[in-house]
């Protein structure tokens, strides 16, 4: 009997470890999941950008965030922490209108959309240390409705790290009320990290990135499957 359910336990913990990421992801799903966000009476108003200078105490502040950003606020805060240029990055995200099926007298038709972009902040702890975790993603309204854009990849998933620099990789699985994602991966002092690339279909996208020198190792982070919420 012991040795029977030994090899339970085996099996269970063998499947454990090899499940993929996104089907961990999928299977972790709640029901604060679905297909259209009502938006509150100030949402609904029209959008009006925030200035330079209410973003930049939004983040310096300890707190974490969601805010709407415009496309070219989006552009430049994603230039600001990879280092690209932002014709790059307008290239590699072009400012294309998002379109969806609308169901008018019981026919589903094209419907366009409002869209900007959503730049959420989340802390993680490393040993005394904390990471900022930037993910930038776009969403949409229409009406007193609002969702993640699925079909669009995030502008950004990368780590704000100060004096630290994070290698590995962070998966995020995009769901119309926000994101589920994982990171797993460690954090390096005095060393330079590069953006390998970011890959990735359907919702699920993978950034990974690469430090130069891992001889001043600091410490690892695996967060397991996380939600954030995206409020659009």
């Amino acid at each position: 009997m012991k040795k029977f359910f030994f090899m339970v336990m085996i099996t269970i913990f063998a499947l454990s470890v090899f499940t993929p990421i996104s089907t961990q992801v999928h299977a972790e799903q709640n029901d604060t999941v679905k297909g259209f966000v009502p938006l509150t009476d100030e949402k609904s108003k029209p959008f009006i950008p925030m200035t330079d200078e209410q973003l930049e105490k939004i983040r310096n502040s300890n707190e974490d965030y969601d805010i709407e950003l415009t496309y070219e606020q989006a552009v430049k805060r994603t230039a600001e922490l990879t280092g690209k240029s932002i014709d790059q990055i307008k290239k590699e995200y072009p400012n294309t209108e998002s379109s969806y099926l609308k169901k008018s007298n019981g026919v589903a038709v094209a419907a366009a959309s409002t869209c900007n972009w959503h730049e959420t902040s989340t802390t993680h702890t490393v040993k005394s240390y904390n990471a900022k975790l930037i993910v930038i993603v776009k969403a949409c309204r229409d009406g007193s409705f609002g969702w993640v854009d699925t079909n669009a990849k995030p502008m950004l998933q990368e780590f704000q790290a100060g004096s630290k620099y994070f290698q590995g990789t962070i998966q995020v699985d995009l769901e119309s009320t926000g994101y589920y994602y994982v990171v797993n991966g460690s954090f390096y002092n005095n060393t330079t990290v590069t953006h390998t690339g970011t890959t990735g279909a359907n919702t699920v996208w993978t950034a990974t990135y690469a430090v130069s020198s891992t001889s001043n190792y600091y410490g690892s982070l695996y967060t397991g499957v996380k939600w954030k919420q995206v409020s659009p």
